[in-house]
């Protein structure tokens, strides 16, 4: 008996060794909240893409065969993938869900276990009817508004792809726990359109969903959150016109 509680003690104190190694090895990792232009000039999309022609399967080829496509929005989810052509190797699926919040950018968290090539990411599209959220939800939105805010999705793919798993775990806890983090990491995912040739369409997104008649009363009711966490229009108008000064363009 006293030999099986020695082994038992053995075993419990090397599980609590390998957690507390594990926990170290996250929190030594560097983890910045800020997004950050691409090193690559991008294609400027016009300011208005919206009753234009497009031609899907040319945008397919564009963007790879590992993107899906969510059911009815399968253009504006093509031109914000076409922007973003790091991204092109990387296995994304763009899903209609009927729970969560509007949009969220997510990952098969097994694939994290395995090569960095090997990852699957998700973004996921609230479409449930009857929600607090109607009126932002894709299917109510313009169409250059859709693909300035499928784009801000696809900038969070940017930026995970970009961490290893311990990186990751760290970037996870400190947007749950710091606020200062999280709001530092959504605005500045705000300007990843920007920097991706999007920047009319994700003003044209932060504009409509303060500034439509259909969306005042949302607006009003959760304004704090939305101007705390999220550019303004105004924000991003000036943020946009600071960045294409720098870009010389």
């Amino acid at each position: 008996m006293h030999t099986l509680v020695k082994y038992v003690l053995r075993f419990i104190l090397g599980l609590l060794t390998l957690f507390g190694l594990l926990l170290l090895t996250i929190w030594v990792q560097q983890v910045a909240p800020e997004q950050q232009p691409p090193e690559f000039t991008p294609y400027q999309f016009a300011d208005t893409l919206a009753h234009r022609h497009y031609d899907l399967d040319s945008l397919k080829a564009i963007i790879g065969s590992n993107k899906g496509l969510p059911p009815g929005f399968e253009v504006a989810a093509a031109i914000a993938y076409s922007a973003y052509p790091q991204l092109r190797e990387v296995t994304i699926d763009m899903v209609m869900t009927d729970y969560g919040p509007p949009m969220m950018a997510d990952i098969e968290i097994w694939t994290l276990f395995g090569p960095r090539n090997k990852r699957k990411y998700i973004v996921k599209l609230n479409d449930q009817r009857d929600t607090h959220f109607d009126e932002i939800l894709l299917r109510s939105l313009p169409f250059d508004a859709q693909v300035g805010i499928l784009a801000h999705e696809l900038g969070h793919v940017a930026y995970y792809h970009n961490l290893n798993i311990f990186q990751f775990a760290k970037w996870g806890l400190r947007y749950l726990w710091e606020d200062d983090f999280q709001v530092a990491h959504e605005r500045t995912t705000d300007l990843m359109p920007v920097y991706h040739g999007l920047g009319s369409q994700i003003y044209q997104y932060a504009y409509y969903v303060r500034k439509d008649p259909s969306c005042i009363a949302f607006y009003e009711r959760g304004k704090d959150f939305m101007d705390k966490y999220y550019m303004t229009d105004v924000a991003l108008k000036a943020a946009i016109r600071d960045y294409h000064q720098k870009q010389g363009q």
